[in-house]
């Protein structure tokens, strides 16, 4: 029984570490770090690079706004930011009766000198007016590409109309999903 008791390296000796919890723990330090300088480069590189976005953005709306003049005068005036609707779902039929599932974002840009909180009230009423026309179409108009600038005009109309003339100066689609 004593001879169990003793370690094979003599008596009161420690037993020997091991090696592996050293090469786990710099591994770990290692993901650490990189995690970190990841993290550290994307909030601070655009400042070290003098990078400025809202630079880019206005850029980018004024090439927007360029594109659309040369598409033959659609989107005239001043762009103004674009206010987003929460998304519109409705259920619409098929000729066969079968229902089917549309969901519809809509962004909309706003007139010259809209306030937002004006806006803001607006808004049950545009989204009336959307959810009406749209309840109203049969799927097989919804599900054919050869329709969908006309949906997507008649449904501007009559949101502009519902929200007032002059309040909104174009309606936007984010979202177009039939199922």
């Amino acid at each position: 029984m004593e001879e169990e008791a003793k370690s094979p390296e003599g008596d009161g000796a420690k037993p020997a570490k091991k090696k592996g919890s050293k090469l786990v723990l710099l591994v770990l330090g290692a993901v650490v770090a990189t995690a970190t300088s990841a993290a550290a480069g994307a909030v601070l590189g655009p400042a070290l690079t003098g990078a400025k976005p809202a630079k880019a953005e206005a850029a980018s709306r004024a090439a927007a706004a360029h594109a659309a003049a040369e598409r033959g005068g659609e989107g005239e005036g001043p762009v103004s930011e674009p206010a987003a609707l929460d998304p519109i779902i409705v259920d619409v039929r098929e000729a066969n009766g079968e229902m089917h599932h549309l969901k519809v974002g809509i962004a909309v840009e706003l007139g010259v000198g809209v306030p937002e909180e004006e806006f803001k009230k607006l808004i049950p009423r545009m989204r009336d007016a959307a959810i009406s026309f749209l309840r109203g179409l049969p799927f097989d108009d919804i599900a054919s590409p050869q329709k969908f600038d006309a949906i997507r005009n008649e449904l501007g109309e009559r949101m502009s109309k519902a929200a007032g003339k002059g309040r909104v100066q174009r309606v936007l689609f984010t979202d177009f999903v039939a199922q």
